[in-house]
């Protein structure tokens, strides 16, 4: 059988890690990389083997010494859907990304992330040991990565974290599949609410440089929050957010990026939910009800 019609047969994972193996192949003559991608990638067993070796090797210090957090690694992410589709999803959406091996081995947005997956896993075994062991993995990433993510926070698959420095997600923030946030993000409390406080982000959002999105409301599928916006109010599905709680309704602005196809432009016109707003944007409003009879 030829290796075509034996790929036909392996996971998405055994194909990504068989993808990395060939592009580790063409760096074994390397002084400085051959080393690592000879010991810890091409005779690594799979792709999990390989994560959380690079994750013990980022991560190891005194308090959380590399053979354990190796082995722990491993078992929390063995049977997880998750690392491999943050994996393609980083390959597929950053412009920046030249190889498999890169995203696992160089990209701390990566690292960040399955660090996250791993603490997520001992946090929700609900034991003290399981929840010490987990501050541990998200105080460290944090000191690594520069990304802060609260072990209890649920982050699903498909996740990209670009550039992924002053990142924060907070304890009850829900991320959703098939998200891209880029760096100086915060989903955060407003400081007021204790219990339930941070936000709810759909699937396939994408997160600007230095939005802060804050308190339990949620942002629904597909919503895209401008660089440096604030939000503190509901975004419906497919709304672009920008400047504070300003929506921008993208159905709107089709004749206006037709005509200017190279650029984001957009044809701004003042929206009936729009009282006392001196803006060209419409409000959210507070209680999230965005229905026509409003």
């Amino acid at each position: 059988m030829s290796v075509d019609n034996n790929e036909k047969f392996l996971s998405r994972d055994e194909k990504i890690f068989a993808k990395m193996k060939e592009e580790a192949v063409a760096l074994k003559s390397s002084a400085l990389l051959g080393p690592i991608v000879e010991t810890e990638v091409l005779k690594a067993k799979d792709l999990v083997s390989v994560i959380a070796t690079v994750l013990a090797i980022k991560l190891d210090m005194k308090l959380l010494p590399y053979e354990p957090l190796r082995e722990l690694c491993a078992a929390q992410l063995r049977d997880d859907e998750n690392p491999g589709a943050d994996i393609e999803a980083v390959v597929t959406r950053d412009p920046a990304s030249i190889s498999y091996l890169q995203v696992v081995l160089f990209i701390k947005g990566f690292h960040a992330t399955q660090s996250h997956r791993v603490a997520a896993k001992l946090w929700s075994s609900g034991t003290f040991e399981g929840k010490a062991s987990a501050l541990a993995i998200q105080n460290r990433s944090s000191e690594v990565f520069g990304v802060d993510i609260h072990p209890a926070a649920r982050i699903g698959g498909g996740l990209m974290i670009d550039h992924a420095t002053a990142v924060v997600i907070g304890e009850t923030a829900v991320v959703g599949s098939d998200c891209t946030i880029l760096h100086g993000v915060t989903l955060g409390g407003t400081g007021r609410e204790r219990g339930d406080r941070h936000p709810k982000i759909g699937n396939n959002v994408t997160l600007g440089a230095g939005a802060t999105v804050l308190g339990n409301i949620k942002v629904g599928d597909g919503a895209f929050i401008g660089s440096q916006a604030v939000v503190t109010k509901p975004v419906p599905p497919g709304m672009t957010v920008v400047s504070l709680n300003k929506i921008l309704d993208p159905a709107k602005q089709q004749r206006k990026s037709l005509d200017h196809p190279d650029t984001w432009q957009y044809e701004i016109e003042f929206h009936p939910l729009s009282r006392t707003s001196s803006y060209s944007f419409f409000d959210c409003p507070d209680d999230g009800d965005f229905s026509p009879s409003r």
